[in-house]
């Protein structure tokens, strides 16, 4: 009979983290675990080397506790010894002594991307936003009419925006800009400028 497979195929071929750790001697200090969807997405190595493992003896499929290893992430260190928070996810492996040398040698990492500050406004925003000002008295300009973006940096994304960053670190420290607010703050800004105490909704 044959075999039908319902629903979306998994993304992880890989094995959880402490299912690789409790067969090793020491729970695997000092041995290295890859991510296999990390070194299928990205060309820099991005590896773990084992500092500490604290496996949850009470659990009965050996996928609890936490780890603590030194982690490389797209030829970057991150932390000599960073928590581990996805060991419950099928998508590890362990790497052979034998091969521990071609990630440690491959010096490749990633160069950080210049991310845009500013976007077109969708038309239909625009066009109430422009009315608006017109209504208000406030001449109307092509830059008015522009979004301005602010990244949510993490570990995982890194994208720099110099021009945001000289104007964060240009203000005083109560004035700083938040991600969230930036948008807000830079036409409350504009208004202020051009003459117009507050913008009438």
């Amino acid at each position: 009979m044959p075999v039908r497979y319902v629903g979306r195929q998994g993304t992880y071929t890989g094995k959880f983290l402490f299912n690789l750790l409790c067969n090793l001697k020491g729970f695997g200090v000092g041995r290295m675990v890859v991510r296999k969807s990390f070194n299928e997405r990205y060309a820099e190595p991005s590896y773990y080397i084992i500092k500490q493992a604290f496996p949850d003896l009470t659990s009965t499929d050996y996928k609890a506790g936490y780890v603590l290893a030194k982690q490389v992430f797209r030829g970057k260190c991150l932390g000599e010894e960073k928590r581990i928070n996805s060991g419950y996810k099928p998508d590890w492996q362990l790497i052979s002594k034998a091969d521990e040398e071609k990630y440690l040698s491959n010096k490749l990492a990633y160069e950080p991307v210049e991310a845009p500050t500013t976007a077109d406004m969708p038309p239909l925003l625009a066009k109430f936003y422009m009315d608006r000002l017109s209504r208000d008295g406030v001449e109307v300009k092509p830059e008015d009419t522009k979004l301005y973006l602010r990244v949510n940096r993490g570990v995982h994304n890194r994208a720099q925006q110099s021009q945001v960053d000289e104007l964060t670190e240009s203000l005083p420290s109560e004035e700083r800009i938040q991600p969230k607010t930036w948008a807000e703050r830079q036409m409350l800004k504009r208004y202020k400028r051009k003459g117009v105490s507050r913008p009438s909704l």
